[in-house]
């Protein structure tokens, strides 16, 4: 009976040995934290509990798993399929500018909005178009379109699926995981035990924080998409003016006309705004002349005076001349 009992009693002390083994492996982040003291006992930061966002996703999926009943769905907050829907509308009507006021009047009425709108007026030469990028609640799409193809003729219709139920979930899991890992953080720095202890946790805090918050942009990013779905629609006149076809003769010869009809409007336009300044020029003109033809007159009075001058001093420098040629011609 002495053996039977030692031998009852180390069964059922290997048991409770055992048992308490399991109890600290998988009791969860509490039995974790608890076991580890805040000085991680010489464990490196990446080893600690929210230092590892791997086990940390493992650990919220695991959790997750067990509180909804489903993989990487906490609470069953996340739908089953998850699908951000895009689209083109081709449209012609008479009148695409009011018909683009339409389309936007239809979209905020439906609780979307209108992210881009372009448009240009008919001239000679194209007729009218617009364009506009439309956002509308997913759950809305098949409404607008009915809207759309209410208003005008409806040409061309391409409308896609894109599903992302994996990456919402993988997100969900992301964000979880992530978000433990600074509330885990969080409680050792309040418990940290001496100053490089606390250092190292607020440098892994500050790395998880950052990470959580990229996660969390991330998450609103894509829940933006799927919640809200993207049409462009064009839509182009019925009518098409301006010239069409091969040009004729009549044709060239109505544009040569034309064009000699803006080459002589240009030219008038230019002589009347340079008229001020002619008329300026021609009276500076006019004076200039005058005065060199008073000056020009003025000159051969003054030169046949001069050559009398001349000569009436020749003679009376030359007196002996006059002498020689007076006996020559008596004899």
């Amino acid at each position: 009976m002495t053996r039977r009992t030692l031998s009852m009693a180390g069964i059922v002390i290997a048991g409770t040995v055992l048992l308490a083994g399991c109890t600290a492996t998988g009791g969860g982040p509490g039995v974790a934290e608890s076991a580890s003291s805040p000085d991680w006992g010489g464990v490196s930061p990446e080893q600690a509990p929210g230092g590892d966002a791997e086990s940390s996703a493992q650990d919220a999926g695991a959790g997750d798993t067990g509180a909804a009943g489903a993989p990487g769905l906490p609470g069953a907050a996340v739908e089953d399929r998850a699908v951000i829907v895009t689209g083109s509308v081709e449209m012609r009507a008479g009148e695409p500018l009011r018909v683009a006021d339409a389309v936007s009047d239809a979209a905020e009425a439906r609780g979307g909005t209108i992210d881009r709108r372009a448009e240009g007026a008919s001239t000679d030469f194209e007729p009218a178009w617009a364009i506009l990028t439309v956002r509308v609640p997913a759950a809305e799409v098949e409404a607008m379109l009915d809207t759309l193809r209410g208003l005008a003729d409806v040409t061309t219709l391409d409308l896609g699926e894109e599903v992302v139920t994996n990456q919402v979930r993988d997100l969900e899991v992301r964000v979880n995981a992530s978000r433990a890992s600074v509330e885990r953080l969080t409680e050792l720095l309040t418990t940290a035990a001496d100053t490089e202890t606390l250092l190292e946790v607020e440098a892994q805090l500050t790395q998880r924080t950052s990470e959580l918050e990229s996660l969390l942009s991330q998450q609103r990013a894509l829940d933006e998409l799927v919640s809200m779905s993207t049409i462009e629609v064009r839509i182009s006149s019925t009518t098409v003016e301006g010239p069409t076809g091969t040009p004729s003769f009549w044709d060239g010869l109505v544009a040569g006309w034309q064009g000699c009809l803006a080459w002589g409007a240009t030219f008038l336009y230019g002589l009347g705004q340079s008229m001020p300044a002619l008329v300026v020029l021609a009276v500076i003109g006019l004076i200039a002349w005058l005065v060199l033809r008073r000056i020009m007159q003025r000159m051969p009075s003054r030169t046949e005076g001069g050559r009398a001058a001349a000569a009436q001093g020749a003679a009376i420098v030359n007196p002996v001349a006059d002498r020689a040629a007076a006996p020559t011609s008596e004899r």
